[in-house]
């Protein structure tokens, strides 16, 4: 059996719906799915940021978990990466501490084992097969908005992507040496100034309620993070559902 471990069923619904999961347990905002259609996942949610530690946990402490498969989103760093896209995660780094956007003497790099069989998830779904790549991801305590910082960042660390719990996973699983994969669709491009956060963005809506300047900039910024959400969702749904059969040694 395979566990999907994701921050919240956002980028979630659309699979879940179609495929009927209904919640199995939920305990400590943590929520567990099974599905009749897919009987070899079992999809955890609840785990943003730091959770993705205990959330990778407890899906490894479930009997008959063999693999672990963290989902999400990410902002891009990197001009080539863009909405839309769906990284397979191949080089992971983590920044910490106060200024951990600030200070790439905060990063550590974590050992990501090349698992062939997840690579098949990705093939033959995108006819080009361009928004299906691999790339790297750092995990920091915040999403860079600023443009220029993004710009920076993915150049000063090398990475293609930045989210906010992907080391947390992967960190789990090498301790329970268990054999896990991580994957993010990109809402947010490189340029862009928006926040991706759920929290950032509510506000940015409140925002525009109590008539504070919203700028066309920031207006276009927002219609392609959702629209990059919708489509992160629709691959989501296809690599996903491949992976009830994903052999696992």
């Amino acid at each position: 059996m395979k566990g999907i471990l994701a921050s919240d069923t956002k980028i979630l619904q659309g699979f879940l719906k179609k495929h009927d999961f209904r919640v199995s347990r939920s305990s400590d905002r943590f929520i567990s799915y099974e599905s009749p259609e897919l009987t070899e996942l079992l999809v955890l949610t609840g785990a943003p940021g730091e959770r993705a530690y205990r959330g990778a946990q407890l899906l490894g402490n479930i009997p008959g978990i063999t693999f672990v498969l963290s989902v999400g989103t990410a902002a891009s760093l990197h001009k080539t990466i863009r909405i839309g896209n769906v990284v397979l995660c191949d080089h992971l780094k983590k920044l910490e501490g106060e200024m951990a956007l600030w200070s790439s003497s905060s990063v550590t790099e974590l050992e990501i084992a090349s698992y062939g069989p997840i690579e098949m998830l990705f093939k033959h779904i995108d006819e080009s097969e361009r928004n299906l790549v691999k790339g790297s991801i750092v995990t920091a305590p915040h999403i860079a908005t600023n443009s220029n910082m993004r710009t920076w960042l993915g150049r000063d660390l090398a990475v293609d992507s930045i989210d906010q719990d992907a080391a947390y996973t992967a960190l789990a699983c090498s301790e329970m040496s268990m054999p896990f994969g991580i994957i993010r669709g990109i809402t947010s491009q490189e340029s862009s100034s928006f926040p991706q956060s759920r929290y950032q963005v509510d506000r940015r809506v409140r925002s525009l309620k109590s008539n504070v300047a919203y700028t066309p900039y920031r207006i276009s910024d927002y219609i392609k993070f959702r629209l990059g959400r919708r489509i992160v969702s629709r691959r989501m749904d296809q690599i996903l559902t491949r992976v009830n059969s994903l052999s696992v040694p």
